[in-house]
């Protein structure tokens, strides 16, 4: 595997972290501190639940300077190229849980998702806000009929509950499935990804990649999906809007995701070395 000079990765979690609520960012600030990371040869890297699409979609303009860590994991992207890919989640085993789940008290299989690399999948049949609502965190969405027409690899389904449901849906799922896990994400939602999947698997990868170790690593999180990552990483962030699991693993608190605390943070960071 081909080793990139790096001396640094900053990896950092989106929703809730390195994104503002209304899921935005200095476009401007952000531009500053990626020309520091090219003089100093420290990589940026997204890491999130969203999809590579929308990952690429959200930095636009600079998704040549960058790493992308997505669907928690499971693909790892750095200049157009797919350095790592996780194993799917076979057809049997998410058409079991999506049959399960909806009998369950806890969900309807209009709020449930199928995340693949080239885009993500709904119902026809699906509540039409959900799919408005949801829409715009993926790039490619396509409408079935029935998830059994689904052809693509999926690596993530995504089921959408509501919030006073959120918590117990997922500890059902967690309780009923053995090779998968669920963990929040931020929204009224869970993503099901497979047990050893996570964002610590696809940064390591990157780190091989780049003949870097964990200790390299500079990493920002808010929820549970955050978790392994945090813990893998050398330097460890947590907003100050994280959840109290996540606080308890990061090294250091810093300010909230609405005032930019990971820019903040990093602009700090390049000013002492």
């Amino acid at each position: 595997m081909s080793k990139q000079m790096f001396q640094k990765i900053i990896a950092t979690d989106m929703d809730g972290t390195f994104l503002r609520e209304d899921h935005q960012f200095n476009r401007d600030r952000f531009r500053k501190i990626l020309d520091q990371f090219h003089q100093k040869d420290y990589l940026f890297a997204a890491a999130s639940g969203r999809s590579l699409m929308s990952l690429q979609d959200v930095f636009q303009g600079f998704e040549d300077e960058m790493a992308f860590i997505a669907e928690n994991g499971s693909i790892v992207s750095y200049k157009g190229k797919i350095i790592f890919e996780d194993q799917p989640i076979e057809p049997k085993v998410y058409l079991e849980i999506i049959r399960r789940l909806s009998a369950s008290p806890y969900g309807q299989k209009s709020c449930i998702i199928l995340s693949g690399k080239n885009g993500a999948y709904l119902l026809k049949s699906g509540d039409k806000e959900f799919i408005e609502m949801i829409s715009p965190f993926y790039v490619k969405t396509t409408l079935v009929s029935d998830f059994s027409e689904v052809t693509e690899d999926i690596v993530k389904i995504v089921a959408t509950f509501p919030t006073e449901e959120v918590e117990v849906a997922q500890e059902w799922l967690n309780q009923e499935f053995d090779d998968v896990i669920a963990v929040t994400t931020g929204f009224n939602s869970v993503d099901i990804i497979l047990s050893d999947s996570h964002k610590a698997v696809g940064l390591s990868q990157l780190c091989e990649y780049c003949g870097l170790e964990a200790a390299d690593v500079v990493a920002f999180g808010d929820n549970q999906n955050d978790l392994e990552m945090l813990d893998f990483a050398g330097t460890s962030l947590a907003t100050s809007n994280a959840k109290p699991e996540v606080k308890k693993v990061a090294d250091s608190v810093i300010g909230h995701c609405n005032d930019e605390a990971v820019l903040a943070y990093i602009e700090e960071m390049l000013d002492e070395y």
